[in-house]
């Protein structure tokens, strides 16, 4: 077993609350500047990135899980990761009949912007990305097991956009092995608060970063068989 140090949930420059200069190889860059071993870049309802980021982490000797960031019908967050691309697009081209048609209002909510694997911008995205998909929670959880993915609801501890917040309850009908808290959630006591609460999850604590200096430093691991992908889903899921 060894310690693969992660940050699990980054936003790029395709989620429109993220900074434009969130870009593959910045997001890259970074995670090698403060030393981890894996990242997932979870945009907003979107794999549109996922795919260069993955050739940028590759280059550089960094796992990168494919991933995003849905919002359910009920508003919950959730990190829904795979151990491969193809897999995550398999997901995705079920998951795309629940996204939402509202257009996005970038002078309003910001940019939406596609990168290819040189950081070159190669198009904008005019769905609304924040806006939450129509599938529930529990369909969710269905889809990203069908495709052998980890289902990880997010920031568990905010007073929004999370299942604790917005359904008051983790489902005890799911499966769901791991818990994400947020670095707020971590200075604010929610571990200490909430011990025994959970005895059959596990937590991960993942940045959130929508700017390149909130991504994590190398402080949280998993530990695991290898350094891979497969490894890190099986752990996961």
């Amino acid at each position: 077993m060894r310690p693969v140090y992660y940050d699990l949930h980054i936003h790029s420059a395709l989620s429109a609350c993220a900074d434009d200069d969130m870009t593959p190889n910045d997001i890259v860059g970074m995670a090698l500047l403060n030393g981890l071993d894996m990242i997932a870049v979870t945009d907003h309802n979107t794999l549109g990135n996922t795919e260069s980021v993955l050739k940028a982490a590759r280059r550089n000797d960094l796992i990168a899980l494919p991933g995003t960031e849905v919002s359910t019908a009920e508003d919950v967050h959730v990190l829904c990761l795979f151990d491969s691309m193809d897999k995550a697009m398999g997901f995705e081209s079920e998951l795309q009949q629940y996204y939402s048609a509202i257009s996005n209002r970038k002078d309003i909510f910001g940019n939406q912007l596609l990168f290819n694997e040189n950081d070159a911008v190669t198009g904008e995205l005019d769905r609304m990305l924040i806006a939450a998909t129509s599938i529930s929670f529990d369909d969710l959880y269905y889809l990203v097991n069908k495709h052998n993915g980890a289902f990880i609801p997010a920031h568990i501890d905010r007073d929004s956009f999370s299942v604790l917040s917005n359904l008051g309850f983790l489902p005890p009908h799911l499966d769901i092995h791991t818990l994400e808290v947020s670095a707020f959630g971590i200075e604010n006591g929610f571990l200490e608060q909430n011990s025994g609460s959970y005895p059959n999850n596990r937590f991960v604590f993942s940045s959130d970063a929508h700017h390149l200096w909130d991504i994590a430093d190398k402080k949280h691991f998993l530990m695991l068989p290898e350094r891979s992908a497969e490894a890190a889903i099986e752990f996961l899921r």
